[in-house]
């Protein structure tokens, strides 16, 4: 049995990969614990700040003689991005997008481009560097009728939702802050921005693991999704867990690697 290592050991939210990888012998690894698992499933790990972070996990693994890596943290997962290969060479798989796909995916808005170009379908969506052009992207994409996600290329996990009609009786919605059109040209005057076009009761995030742009599994994805799910895996050959947001079933809204922190 393969014995795989789960990073954030200590949230809730990463004991999902037990059902998903049964024939997996999973250790949980944290740099503290209060979760309610068994002390012989638990791993102290460094901090992900420490220095020689990468080598001290790579002893770790060889140590426990772990032959696979979920690394559920944002942070971590940028880091041991550059170490891939380091792992492989101890034959440690890292289930992660390496550094190219992962500043790849970091460009949202050249992704879905590439991604609609292949004959994915995507959902409506314009961008802008300007008051004008952010106007003219509002126009296209049918506002004030239709409900906008905005997101800066800055600060792309930060997603807004503009309307005027649910701006006046909500400061969110969905757990996405809600702006006005008004309000929105005084945030982002100048600002290079990603729109879409945002239907909250077709929203629907989907979760998938990959091994090298072939799907391994998916959960909550209807069977046209799953078929989006690998079309978009084997173009951009991704590798680890992935969050998916569908709109309407067929249409991607976006994609990023998963993580709990």
């Amino acid at each position: 049995m393969t014995k795989a290592l789960v990073t954030c050991g200590n949230h809730p939210g990463v004991y999902f990969l037990e059902k998903w990888f049964p024939q997996f012998q999973f250790i949980y690894g944290d740099a503290s614990f209060t979760a309610q698992i068994s002390v012989a499933q638990q791993l102290l790990l460094p901090m992900v700040s420490q220095p020689g972070f990468i080598h001290q996990l790579l002893n770790l693994c060889l140590d426990q003689q772990i032959e696979s890596v979920f690394a559920m943290a944002a942070a971590e997962q940028e880091l041991l991005a550059e170490a891939v290969e380091l792992f492989e060479e101890f034959d440690i798989q890292l289930n992660l997008p390496d550094l190219n796909t992962k500043k790849y995916l970091v460009k949202e808005a050249l992704l879905l481009a590439s991604l609609r170009e292949a004959g994915t379908q995507i959902v409506p969506f314009q961008t802008s560097d300007s008051v004008e052009t952010f106007s003219k992207a509002c126009l296209a994409l049918g506002y004030p009728t239709e409900t906008l996600a905005i997101s800066s290329v800055e600060n792309p996990e930060l997603v807004w939702l503009m309307d005027d009609h649910l701006a006046k009786t909500k400061t969110a919605f969905q757990g996405k802050p809600v702006i006005s059109f008004i309000k929105a040209m005084k945030l982002f005057p100048n600002e290079m921005l990603l729109l879409r076009k945002f239907h909250q009761s077709t929203f629907k995030p989907t979760h998938a693991v990959f091994t090298h742009g072939k799907s391994v599994s998916a959960w909550n994805a209807l069977a046209e999704e799953e078929k989006l799910l690998n079309q978009v895996s084997e173009q951009l050959k991704l590798h680890g867990i992935f969050e998916f947001n569908f709109q309407e079933r067929q249409h991607l809204f976006g994609l990023k690697p998963f993580s709990v922190r």
